[in-house]
């Protein structure tokens, strides 16, 4: 029983942090097929093989112009981004010096062959070198079962250990598992998913794998069995002492703690086969002050942390669907997007020059509006697949408040708007990227303006506390006067494309909730705030966030 509990658990957060890999390098392919597969880059490679030194120029400029846009996208994910021809001159590049970062972020440089898409032949190749945050995120590798659990990425091509999350590093690690049980099982671990056992330091392990063809990286999360199995096995112990010690005593208190105790643990037992069999809340046994009633409190507990993060699972696979989603969007509606939102500007540059008549201005203007929603909604969805953070660094928390409401200034007074704020975490410094945070902020604020079209107040605080387990937070609140978010729907808004209006798009507050998850903390939707009768958003983020 425990072993399956151990398996189900280590698979489970396997399976997550592969969901995480695969979805951020969807987002590598859906960059590749920006910077290659794109009418700019194959005109330039067809009029370098036609030698037409004036066309050259020409389209070498075009596809510079356009690869730069891309990169202003892309650029935050990769150190550098080089095009190459056959001989390898360099037709392009941007980004910093990636020599040195091969090594250190234990990351390998992508070298992509550009073809043809007429002829299908290699004309040139796209060489990227990606950041760390490209492939995978700290909070889908973070959460290890254990004290003495973690979890690796081992590249099957090398059997190298490029990432690795452990709790007890130094004491057991991912490269113990490259001996003598690696080898043996390398080949069955190579494919598709499933469970190992392997004995480090005389103790066993299990290890759940999840084996990925593209990038060829093996995904595992691994933990010791004893941890988990020792304190079922003290209880036993501990059963079988009383056992004895009732025995000699009196037969009558014998029978009544017998049959209560004997009750308790078939219904922890039962508990325990409903939890292996896919129920996560099974019927405990009431809890007490002996030691089945402790179990009993560390079994519930157990089974309200499966249950969450089986919910941040859930999220997480939906986010793989949309960065496959992306992908393909980006393939197939990027592209020939801006190719038709240019033609609109240069068909409104010969309008207003007098090269075409006047009246030709008003569709070609409602035509580019409507590009640039969509534009809008294309951007919104590839931000939601892919982390375009700036890097982390040190900052003060009511600065990047206080510059998301000037930001909006104009904008909220002209809805007749009024922001009160009310801060006492006025020096309060944070750890991570202000521009995300502040956009975070400014999409709360621009939500909570236009839930009151009459005008109306937004309410601004913040306020620092200590939860139980000791750590510091901050939350900030912004709540209205609006009408509120109903109780069935609170979790339900922070989907990607969950929209209440006609003219929303469903995004901004899945993207909040994405920010505010990649700085380590979360997003809630209450049913209102102190003096507000509307809906209240509160963001929590820690301060110990490094």
């Amino acid at each position: 029983m425990i072993r399956a509990l151990i398996v189900a658990q280590t698979d489970t957060l396997a399976r997550r942090a592969a969901a995480s890999v695969a979805d951020r390098y969807a987002v590598v392919q859906s960059d590749i097929l920006l910077l290659s597969e794109n009418a700019e880059v194959q005109r330039l490679f067809r009029e370098l093989a036609r030698g037409d030194s004036t066309a050259i120029r020409g389209a070498r400029g075009a596809a510079a112009n356009y690869l730069q846009d891309v990169w202003r996208l892309a650029g935050p994910s990769y150190y550098t981004a080089e095009l190459t021809d056959t001989l390898g001159v360099r037709l392009w590049s941007a980004g910093s010096d990636a020599g040195s970062h091969d090594v250190a972020d234990g990351l390998p440089i992508i070298n992509e062959p550009v073809r043809d898409l007429e002829s299908n032949r290699v004309v040139e190749a796209l060489t990227l070198a990606p950041r760390p945050t490209a492939l995978w995120t700290r909070d889908a590798f973070a959460p290890s079962f254990g004290r003495s659990g973690y979890a690796a990425i081992i590249d099957r091509s090398s059997n190298r250990v490029i990432l690795e999350t452990n709790s007890m590093l130094g004491v057991v690690s991912a490269r113990d598992l490259l001996g003598a049980t690696w080898s043996k099982d390398s080949a069955r671990v190579s494919r598709g998913s499933g469970t190992i056992a392997y004995t480090v330091h005389d103790s066993v392990r299990i290890a759940s794998y999840v084996s990925l063809d593209s990038p060829p990286w093996i995904v595992l999360s691994s933990t010791a069995l004893d941890e988990f199995a020792a304190p079922f096995a003290r209880a036993h112990r501990f059963d079988l002492a009383l056992l004895g010690v009732l025995i000699g005593s009196v037969a009558i208190l014998f029978v009544i703690f017998i049959g209560r105790a004997t009750r308790s643990l078939e219904e922890l037992t039962r508990a325990a086969v409903a939890v292996g069999r896919g129920d996560l809340s099974p019927a405990l046994p009431s809890a007490g002050r002996d030691e089945v009633g402790t179990l009993s409190d560390a079994f519930a507990d157990m089974t309200k942390r499966i249950r969450s993060m089986m919910r941040e699972i859930e999220v997480s696979r939906q986010l793989a669907v949309l960065g496959e989603f992306a992908a393909q969007l980006s393939h197939e509606v990027r592209n020939p997007l801006t190719s038709l939102k240019l033609d609109l500007q240069g068909l409104q540059r010969q309008i207003r020059s007098g090269a075409l008549p006047a009246s030709a201005e008003a569709p070609v203007t409602s035509s580019l509006r409507e590009v640039n929603r969509l534009d809008t909604v294309v951007r919104g969805v590839l931000e939601l697949a892919r982390h375009s953070g700036n890097g982390h660094r040190s900052f003060r928390l009511d600065e990047v408040i206080d510059h998301s409401v000037t930001a909006l200034r104009a904008q909220l007074e002209e809805r007749n708007v009024v922001v009160e704020r009310q801060q006492h975490c006025a020096l309060t410094r944070l750890i991570g990227d202000p521009e995300l945070l502040s956009g975070m902020f400014m999409n709360l604020l621009i939500n909570a303006a236009e839930a009151q079209p009459q005008g109306g107040r937004v309410g601004v605080s913040s306020v620092t506390r200590r939860a139980d387990d000791g750590a510091e937070w901050v939350d900030v609140t912004i709540a209205d006067d609006g009408p509120g978010v109903a109780a069935d729907k609170r979790h339900e808004v922070f989907r990607p494309f969950y929209t209440s209006r006609h003219d929303g798009t469903g995004l901004g507050l899945a993207l909040a909730l994405r920010t505010a998850r990649d700085h380590g903390g979360h997003i809630a939707c209450d049913a209102t705030a102190d003096g507000f009768r509307g809906a209240a958003f509160t963001v929590s983020l820690p301060l110990s966030v490094t």
